[in-house]
């Protein structure tokens, strides 16, 4: 199973932040983006969208919207 390290990227920024880690899942629900790790633990980032997803690198980048 391929899990992420979920990075948060500022609008207009190239810096990142690590969210989260062993995430399986990752959905838009009403304007968050919801994030669920391997354990079943839920993350919600509000006005984030996705960027990025890579599975070689096992990374998901989410960028700020406003």
């Amino acid at each position: 199973m391929c899990e992420f390290v979920v990075y948060l990227e500022e609008k207009g920024s190239k810096e990142r932040e690590v969210v989260t880690r062993e995430v399986i899942k990752a959905k838009k629900r009403d304007g968050k983006t919801v994030l669920m790790d391997a354990s079943g633990n839920v993350t919600q980032v509000e006005h984030a969208s996705i960027e990025v997803v890579d599975t070689l690198m096992q990374e998901l980048v989410l960028r700020k919207e406003r």
